[in-house]
């Protein structure tokens, strides 16, 4: 670490990543050691593998202007304007009073992408259409869409919103992505009951975001943390998938939690499940939700 010090001190970035990489697994545990090695992979303009090691310890580039105007500026270096975006309404949540410029660069930044029109259009016509995608093409655009200006982004979405073939892990994942880059307009969304409804974004928050997720993972671990970790690890994820699926509308669907973990329990230890009107309700459900991860498995098998 020395040695790493004194090379960052003088400024030879080549030799601190010479010294890092050897361990470079450390600095996943390692925050400093993190912060060293993301700062010289961007003096040497190795923008993305910076973004990405960054990433790792997001919270830490929280802690002062210096650590935020690197993540930030990493981020703009990569074209990476949704997280850019999200960054900057973390920033405003904690009260930092220094994003006038982060403002001002990131305007800088997307308007020098709307010079380049005929990559910008080309973006947005595969967003646009996403609905026509298989559903590994689709989050593979998703993530080229990360480079489409916020306006254009916003724009597009509102069109994959009301799109009836865009998968609802796909359409809940763009409507999370423009309620945490702070867009705050009522949208209109297509839902799981084949209806349009309109969503004003300023009162939603992230998918896992609410008090549904978490009475359901509460359930979940009292029920089996000491008694089966390896099925909570599994039911917890598919509660996230659910939770994606249902989104915006948890509370409609998940009324009783507990009543759903019991459900879940029963069909993992093939129990019957008792005839109830709230069974019945969270069996239609489930079916729908299985339905929709079928899809997501043989869109996998196919696209391998």
């Amino acid at each position: 670490m020395k040695k790493i010090k004194q090379a960052v001190a003088e400024e030879h970035w080549q030799t601190v990543l010479n010294l890092i990489e050897p361990n470079v697994e450390k600095i996943q545990i390692d925050a400093q050691l993190n912060y060293f090695f993301v700062l010289s992979l961007f003096r040497t303009k190795h923008y993305v593998e910076g973004l990405k090691y960054a990433n790792d310890a997001a919270d830490f580039y929280l802690q002062n202007a210096q650590k935020r105007k690197l993540y930030f500026s990493l981020m703009l270096a990569c074209q990476d304007f949704l997280d850019a975006h999200r960054f900057l309404e973390v920033l405003r949540k904690h009260h930092f009073n220094d994003l006038d410029q982060f403002e001002a660069d990131l305007m800088k930044k997307e308007n020098e992408t709307r010079e380049q029109s005929q990559t910008l259009n080309q973006r947005l016509k595969k967003f646009y259409h996403l609905g026509d995608l298989s559903i590994a093409e689709a989050n593979k655009e998703l993530e080229v869409a990360k480079q489409l200006p916020a306006a254009e982004y916003f724009q597009a979405a509102q069109f994959i919103f009301v799109d009836p073939f865009v998968h609802p892990l796909i359409r809940a994942t763009v409507l999370e992505n423009v309620v945490l880059m702070g867009q705050q307009k009522t949208v209109s969304y297509y839902w799981l009951d084949n209806q349009n409804h309109d969503v004003n974004l300023s009162n939603l928050k992230g998918i896992l975001d609410n008090s549904v997720n978490q009475d359901l993972t509460n359930a979940l671990q009292n029920k089996l943390a000491d008694q089966d970790p390896i099925m909570l690890s599994g039911l917890l994820k598919e509660k996230d998938l659910y939770l994606s699926y249902v989104y915006p509308f948890a509370k409609q669907i998940f009324l009783k939690p507990l009543d759903w973990v019991n459900y879940w329990l029963d069909e993992y230890y093939g129990r019957a499940h008792q005839v109830t009107k709230a069974t019945q309700s969270i069996e239609k459900w489930q079916t729908k939700f299985h339905n929709f991860t079928q899809q997501l498995i043989e869109d996998s098998e196919i696209n391998k």
